[in-house]
């Protein structure tokens, strides 16, 4: 079939079989009437048969046996491609497979993360309130507020720099690195720039964030986020840290922030139309620009520093693995337990080896990974 056709019988499809507000009869007339706009008119009756028929077996659909048939179970139920529900239950088992693929289909909240710099989380939900939108505190970050109504970017609060918004997941990212007044920080990858503003926020704007991505576009947008909360210690510079000889000239640092590249399997409740988009293979590719990544920052950190790195993803190959690789071949190199550094609210996000993973967790948040890593006794190191 032509892909107009597809797309028109998809929609008929639709109305038909999830929409309750419209008669079979006009669902089909309609559709029809798209297919003599859209298709050639050899299309018009095979889009009006096909529908026809759907409306005749409409009670015969039965989508396969969880039990029985896992994979096309969840795959036809959940609109999740084979590879990666495949993928998923070979790790996390049947029951937290069907969760992730539930929660990837449910519409995320908007979440806000408040300017320190410029009011607090109480005074934010009175000013948010005069203007018709509803927002309370999140259960786990500090700044986080959960907006239940209401467009975000169509406040005065929000011209004036009160807030920016991001999940509170990626807000605990930023919270790992728990930088201090007056001390240099790398954002090795920053645009748009939410977390490099979140260190500037946490220092209280005193000291220095160097903002580097690799797109000078992208890098326009930080200066732009900078600008509207008016935030004055980031250094936004154009860079492409896969290579070692883009760190020249940087200097060293007290923190690195290092939210790598990713599949980004964690957020596809934000973006349902990515995950077919991608394919298994991306996963190499990804975790090879994150090992050249950490290659080019670890050797510009001062000893007895701190390297966060974190992903939006939910695979052990960008995550785990990735941190235990690096360990391996970067002798001296530790990693320090982030239940020291988040809010006591956090823990149950906290695993076993001291990482941070929201994957699957009952606090509403997309899905991330940050490990807090430090070379207090590292000799110098090498490539992973």
């Amino acid at each position: 079939m032509a892909p107009a056709v597809q797309t028109i019988l998809r929609l008929g499809a639709y109305q038909l079989l999830f929409l309750d507000r419209i008669p079979p009869h006009a669902a089909v007339h309609e559709t029809v009437a798209l297919a003599k706009v859209m298709a050639q008119e050899v299309d018009v009756g095979f889009t009006n048969a096909v529908l026809r028929g759907l409306v005749r077996r409409k009670g015969e659909l039965i989508v396969p046996s969880l039990l029985d048939r896992p994979v096309d179970h969840l795959t036809a139920e959940f609109s999740h491609p084979v590879w990666m529900v495949r993928r998923w239950l070979k790790r996390l088992g049947l029951q937290r497979t069907l969760a992730l693929c539930r929660a990837n289909n449910v519409i995320p909240p908007t979440t806000l993360r408040v300017n320190p710099l410029r009011t607090t989380r109480e005074r934010l939900i009175e000013v948010l309130a005069k203007e018709g939108l509803t927002a309370e505190p999140c259960r786990v970050s500090p700044q986080g507020l959960a907006l239940a109504r209401g467009a975000p970017a169509a406040t005065r609060a929000f011209s004036q720099g009160w807030y920016y918004v991001q999940d509170e997941a990626a807000q605990l990212v930023g919270l790992a690195v728990a930088p201090q007044p007056g001390e240099r920080i790398l954002d090795a990858c920053a645009a748009p720039g939410g977390k490099s503003i979140h260190l500037a926020e946490l220092m209280g704007d005193r000291g220095e964030v160097v903002a580097v991505d690799a797109s000078a576009e992208r890098v326009g947008l930080i200066a732009e986020n900078c600008r509207r909360l008016g935030v004055t210690s980031v250094r936004p510079v154009v860079s492409d840290l896969t290579r070692p000889e883009a760190a020249a000239g940087l200097g060293r640092f007290d923190r690195i922030l290092l939210d790598a590249p990713c599949t980004a399997l964690g957020v596809l409740r934000r973006h349902p139309e990515a995950k077919w988009h991608k394919t298994e293979s991306l996963i190499g590719r990804l975790v090879a620009t994150q090992r050249a990544i950490l290659d080019t920052v670890a050797p510009l950190l001062k000893r007895g520093g701190v390297l966060v790195y974190g992903t939006c993803s939910t695979e052990r190959e960008e995550n785990e693995e990735r941190v235990e690789a690096f360990l391996r071949s970067h002798p001296g190199w530790t990693v320090q337990d982030l239940r020291e550094v988040l809010p006591p609210a956090a823990a149950p996000l906290i695993t076993s080896q001291g990482y941070l993973s929201t994957v699957g967790n009952d606090f509403n948040m997309d899905h991330f990974f940050a490990a807090r890593l430090t070379n207090a006794s590292a000799p110098g190191g090498h490539p992973a």
